[in-house]
C-alpha cells in the first residue's frame, strides 16, 4: 500500500504525546539527507531518575535502555568534568523509518528481538476462595517488545536533540497526580500556543493567577507559522483560534 503510493520514510510516534509534530519536516528531512535508516528525537532528562529510557551505545550498537533497566549509579553517572548525565538522552518514543528498512530487513531480524521484563500488577483469582484478587503490588511479569528494538540492527542511525517544551509533554498519570497528567499536557499545550502568538508579535493578556484555556488550531499554524497577521494585537486569554482572521481581541 505504500510502496503503491510512493511513501519512501515513514514517521511514528507516541500517541501520549500532545506536542508531537505529526510528520515533522526538519526530523523527517534531517534523518533522509544523513542516508539514515532509522532516526530518533531525544530530549534531555529532567533528572537521573526520570521515567524515561535513553537512547545510546550498548555492545557498540544503537540501543534504548529503559528506565527499569538501568540500575542507579549508572544513571547518575555525569560526563567528565560536567554535571551533565553521561546518558542524558531520553527516548520520546519520536522514530523516523525508511520503508526499505521497515519491509527488507526487519522480518529477518524479528526473531532475534529481545524482550523486556515489565512488572505488572496482574488480577487473578484466589483458589481457595474463588474470589478475585487486585494486588496491591506487582506480582507477575509481562514479556514486552518495542518498535525501537530494532536499533541494534541498525547500520545508519540519526540522533537529534529537541526542545522538550515544544516537543514533549508525555500524558502518563491519572487526572490530579500532578506530573504527565491531562492538566500538565493541556498546560503545556496552551504555553505552547501562547509562545506561538508571541512569537509572531502578539500579546496574550493573561491575569495574575488564572488559568488561561488559549489555544491555535494546527490547522492554522503546524508550529507557529503563518500567524503574522496578529502582530501587535492583544489577545484575549480564553479563545480556541481556528482562523486568524476572527481572533478575539482583548
Amino acid at each position: 500500500w505504500l510502496r503503491a503510493r510512493g511513501v519512501e520514510h515513514i514517521h511514528s510516534y507516541c500517541v501520549d504525546n500532545c506536542l508531537v509534530r505529526v510528520a515533522d519536516p526538519t526530523f523527517v528531512g534531517y534523518a533522509a539527507l544523513r542516508g539514515a535508516e532509522c532516526g530518533a528525537l531525544v530530549v534531555p532528562k529532567k533528572s537521573w531518575d526520570e521515567s524515561v529510557g535513553v537512547i545510546c551505545l550498548r555492545n557498540g550498537r544503537f540501543a534504548v535502555v529503559e528506565y527499569s533497566e538501568i540500575d542507579a549509579e549508572t544513571a547518575q553517572t555525569t560526563r567528565p568534568g560536567s554535571a551533565e548525565l553521561a546518558f542524558n538522552a531520553g527516548n520520546i518514543c519520536n522514530h523516523y523509518y525508511t520503508l526499505d528498512f521497515l519491509q527488507k530487513r526487519v522480518p529477518g531480524i524479528e526473531a532475534q528481538l529481545e524482550h523486556h521484563v515489565a512488572k505488572k500488577k496482574i488480577k487473578c483469582v484466589d483458589l481457595e476462595s474463588g474470589a478475585q484478587v487486585a494486588p496491591a503490588k506487582p506480582n507477575g511479569i509481562k514479556l514486552e517488545r518495542f518498535v525501537f528494538d530494532v536499533f541494534p540492527f541498525v547500520d545508519r542511525m540519526a540522533i537529534l536533540e529537541v526542545d522538550r517544551k515544544d516537543q514533549f509533554s508525555p500524558l502518563k498519570n491519572a487526572p490530579g497526580s500532578g506530573s504527565d497528567c491531562p492538566e500538565t499536557s493541556r498546560d503545556d499545550l496552551i504555553a505552547q500556543c501562547i509562545r506561538f502568538a508571541e512569537a509572531a508579535g502578539a500579546r496574550v493578556q493573561v491575569a495574575p493567577g488564572s488559568a488561561p484555556r488559549f489555544e491555535i488550531s494546527a490547522l492554522v499554524s503546524y508550529a507557529g507559522e503563518g500567524l503574522e497577521s496578529l502582530c501587535g494585537k492583544t489577545l484575549a486569554a480564553d479563545q480556541h483560534i481556528v482562523d486568524v482572521d476572527s481572533v478575539v481581541t482583548a
